[in-house]
């Protein structure tokens, strides 16, 4: 409704300048003077080109996407506001350069963002649900990708004739690597959707196929059971009148097929490839305008993400190629496992024991897999989860081997060091027997075992710092930093031998509890510079 308004009042308002520029004036030349000379006019008049050009877009929008959903018109809003306001700082560097020119290339290059963004939503969409109608949404989208990619060409073209030509870094130069960047996000959209196409075919010759195979089995059950009955009714037995199996039964939806499974591990290497382009383009760009025109601050913001999502991307194929070449040392999920847990926590189906024996048509993909932290998944669905993530989707810990292993180490370590450097209750050594009983021993209860007290450890994102650490505390961190036993004598942190008037009884062991110093942290200093010296 508000929309309306605003088409009628620019509508209205335009038409009233012009009628009044042309009642105003003799001629049409000096008319055409007026409008351009006022700055009114000019305002009103650009107000309604960008009215007149939104609703072709709106239209061109709506013949080859349809009408956006409510979630693709909420992100394209936001996605707006950031190139809008980039957009501004921009003209804070060119803006001796602002005009006419600039605000048509503006508007350009917002078209462009914006059938970029809605294309690259759609191919997404495309691979989580299955649209309701194929054909049509296909011939959308191909045509659209199709269109917006030779746009961005196009006019990434005329800005790199138009840069040669002037010869000098002006505005041009800023939409030269915009639309650069532009065009790159389009061939990765269209190469993506055409990795979706190759694994819905793939997947349709696999449904074929299979779907003959189990169609010829129903046919061979069919002939066995007719013969027989024809060898029983021969023989003068009963004949059994239960219904012959019919191929015709057969559900296309009921077949499982194994996929495409080298398409998560294209995808990665897709979106790395594209995001070191725009890495490329956005480094000798920032430098280019640090170079002219000083620091470039409206793309600082896409320089970082870039770089951060580069490097994301990176360390999440390399862990995905890792987890992959380590799945097949994961333990199939036994009747055991199964009972305590038989629902796959991504596709929420019930899991099998695997047993290709008995059961030969079994796909490899809902064979279940027993992960290092004992959660149990379809190896199908954990393969499309490691494509995303590389931690269990239950209890978020590493997939792979050596990692869990690091993990739970780090975990051990640090739970020793908050609960005073003291072993678990289970690997407690037996109390000294030559010391005098509590009362609490005396009438038969039992005493806990008092432990000394733990130092105060704060989290400061990847650091810990601890407060009040003991003797024992201090020579269990030596010992994980790998420090000699030698440097630990030296320090006076050397375990603690028991006394002369300490009685020990052969069997068992004394303890003695370290009270805390106030020497601990120089000597945690001095052995962390002693093991850096050492590395």
């Amino acid at each position: 409704m508000r929309l309306g308004w605003y088409a009628g009042a620019s509508t209205a308002l335009a038409g009233t300048v012009v009628l009044s520029a042309f009642y105003q004036r003799a001629n049409f030349y000096s008319a055409m003077v007026y409008l351009a000379q006022s700055n009114f006019c000019l305002l009103v008049l650009v107000n309604f080109s960008l009215l007149l050009y939104s609703s072709f877009v709106y239209g061109l929008t709506r013949m080859f996407f349809g009408p956006l959903r409510a979630v693709e018109v909420e992100q394209l809003t936001e996605r707006a506001w950031f190139a809008i306001t980039e957009t501004c700082l921009a003209m804070t560097i060119f803006r001796e350069e602002i005009g006419a020119w600039f605000l048509v290339m503006f508007a350009a290059l917002v078209t462009g963002k914006v059938w970029g963004w809605i294309g690259d939503g759609r191919v997404e969409v495309l691979e989580q649900q299955p649209p309701a109608n194929p054909r049509l949404f296909h011939l959308r989208l191909s045509l659209s990708l199709t269109l917006s990619f030779i746009y961005d060409i196009y006019i990434l073209r005329y800005t790199i004739n138009t840069v040669i030509q002037q010869a000098r870094p002006n505005m041009m130069v800023m939409f030269l690597f915009e639309f650069a960047v532009l065009a790159t996000s389009s061939w990765r959209t269209a190469a993506r959707y055409a990795l979706s196409l190759t694994e819905q075919n793939i997947q349709e010759s696999q449904k074929r196929k299979r779907l003959a195979e189990r169609r010829q089995e129903v046919r061979q059950e069919r002939e066995a059971i007719i013969r027989q009955r024809e060898a029983a009714a021969a023989a003068g037995e009963e004949v059994s009148d239960e219904p012959l199996p019919n191929e015709d039964d057969i559900d296309e939806m009921d077949i499982e097929v194994p996929g495409w499974s080298a398409k998560g591990e294209f995808v990665l290497w897709l979106d790395l490839v594209t995001d070191l382009v725009k890495l490329g383009i956005y480094i000798v760009f920032f430098f280019m305008l640090l170079a002219f025109y000083g620091l470039p601050i409206h793309i600082m913001r896409d320089l970082f993400m870039t770089a951060r999502d580069f490097i994301k991307r990176l360390g999440a194929l390399m862990r995905y190629r890792k987890a992959i070449q380590e799945m097949n040392r994961y333990p199939d999920a036994t009747q055991e496992d199964l009972g305590r847990e038989d629902t796959c926590i991504i596709c929420r189906e019930e899991m099998r024991p695997w047993d290709p024996e008995n059961n030969p048509g079994a796909m490899d993909r809902i064979r279940p897999k027993k992960l290092p932290c004992g959660h149990i998944l379809h190896l199908g669905c954990l393969k499309s989860w490691l494509e995303r993530q590389q931690v269990c989707p239950t209890c978020r810990s590493p997939v792979t081997l050596s990692e869990n292993a690091r993990a739970a180490q780090n975990r051990a370590a640090g739970l020793r060091i908050e609960i005073g450097g003291g072993r678990p209750a289970d690997q407690q050594p037996p109390a000294n027997p030559g010391a005098a009983p509590v009362q609490g021993q005396q009438n038969g209860g039992a005493q806990p075992e008092q432990r000394p007290a733990g130092p105060r450890i704060f989290n400061f994102g990847p650091l810990r710092v601890g407060f009040g650490a003991n003797g024992q505390q201090v020579r269990e961190l030596a010992q994980q930093f790998g420090m000699p036993q030698a440097a630990l004598n030296q320090q006076g942190l050397a375990p603690p031998t028991p006394g002369a008037g300490t009685p020990i009884v052969a069997g068992t062991t004394a303890t003695v509890s370290p009270l805390p110093t106030g020497d601990n942290l120089q000597n945690v200093g001095t052995l962390l510079s002693q093991a850096d010296q050492q590395s």
